[in-house]
């Protein structure tokens, strides 16, 4: 089995962790031939003494945005598919993302979500994810996904029958994270770089926690990023929200254990790891009212309208008084535990790709 990490981005990421839990599964069972990926991913990669097909480093994927890198990529897969059918015609292709590879048919991919359908980062996103990625899920022999919500969403999209998706569950080592019990008067946004973040909704709602909690943003250099910043400044609450980027790992899980709450209200999501991060620290998650949350986090979240102020109030007032959804935050993190994704991909190896 070939695995694709051609279009995967920086180290750190949601999508970076899945990757590498995956691999690790895979590799526990002996089934990785080669990686596809940059050479700047290679050197966290070698522990798994496979052969590497490396990309061009003008068509990988990194944290920086560009409108050419997906234009560049999407010729060059057409050689690079070209290559892989020709040199390994009956080894399957496994993606960890989004991306197919053309003229290749014996191949998988993993769709996280379908935000960019609604939601895009970028033109050559929304065009990927609305003309594209429609056809190369029905020339794939299987997809993969993280929530059964997006299985059904994929299905019902993109026309497929439901037993050609198949669910494994993003999953976390809570043992990586710092748990305590003892919180500081800030409120944490993770990942708030885009608009489907819905992280402005929390800022025009300040009334509801700005005489109790300081708010800290985790967050990459985007467009939507400067639209918060200018929103903080014109609303006056420079003093009250810190914006945070390029933080290591070290520091993030402290600010995850040190937060009052972590508030994640997005309008769309194919899983959310930062709510379950968030509870192997300790801490409350304020997640919005959809239904990927309801099925991942069930009753151990606090939910919010995040259209509504009234519905601000009760979640930021909820955070001192809700013992019984911190009671549950335990079962989340053993819901999504390493061992839990092991068995999903197993399952899955066994059932569709042997």
């Amino acid at each position: 089995m070939i695995v694709n990490l051609s279009r995967l981005g920086k180290h750190g990421t949601g999508m970076w962790q899945y990757s590498l839990k995956f691999l690790d599964a895979l590799a526990s069972r002996k089934k990785i031939s080669a990686i596809i990926c940059a050479e700047h991913h290679r050197a966290g990669l070698e522990k798994y003494n496979c052969e590497f097909i490396i990309i061009p480093s003008i068509v990988g994927n990194t944290s920086r945005i560009s409108r050419l890198r997906p234009i560049y990529w999407l010729i060059y897969s057409y050689w690079l598919g070209w290559k892989i059918k020709r040199k390994y015609p009956e080894e399957v292709i496994v993606s960890t993302t989004h991306h197919a590879l053309p003229l290749v048919r014996n191949q998988v991919i993993t769709v996280h979500d379908l935000r960019p359908c609604n939601y895009p980062d970028s033109v050559m996103q929304k065009i990927y994810f609305n003309l594209i990625l429609p056809r190369a899920v029905r020339k794939c022999i299987g997809i993969l996904t993280v929530s059964e919500t997006v299985k059904k969403s994929i299905c019902s999209n993109f026309g497929l029958p439901l037993e050609n998706v198949s669910v494994i569950y993003n999953a976390i080592d809570k043992n990586e994270f710092e748990y305590s019990e003892k919180k500081e008067d800030f409120l944490l946004a993770v990942g708030a770089s885009w608009f489907h973040k819905n992280i402005h909704t929390l800022i025009n709602a300040h009334t509801a926690w700005q005489d109790t909690y300081k708010l800290k943003i985790v967050c990459g250099r985007t467009q939507y990023v400067d639209f918060l910043k200018s929103l903080v400044a014109q609303i006056g609450l420079t003093d009250k929200v810190e914006f945070l980027h390029e933080l290591p790992f070290a520091t993030l899980k402290k600010l995850y254990s040190q937060a009052a709450a972590l508030v994640y209200p997005s309008l769309d999501e194919g899983f959310g790891i930062p709510p379950v991060e968030a509870m192997a620290s300790g801490t409350l998650a304020i997640v919005s009212d959809i239904p990927v949350f309801k099925e991942i986090l069930g009753d151990a979240a606090i939910y919010v309208n995040p259209l509504s102020h009234e519905s601000w109030n009760k979640a930021i007032q909820a955070i001192n008084y809700n013992e019984n959804v911190r009671n549950k935050m335990k079962d989340i993190t053993e819901k999504y535990s390493v061992m839990n994704m092991d068995k999903m991909v197993n399952n899955w190896l066994k059932g569709n790709c042997k």
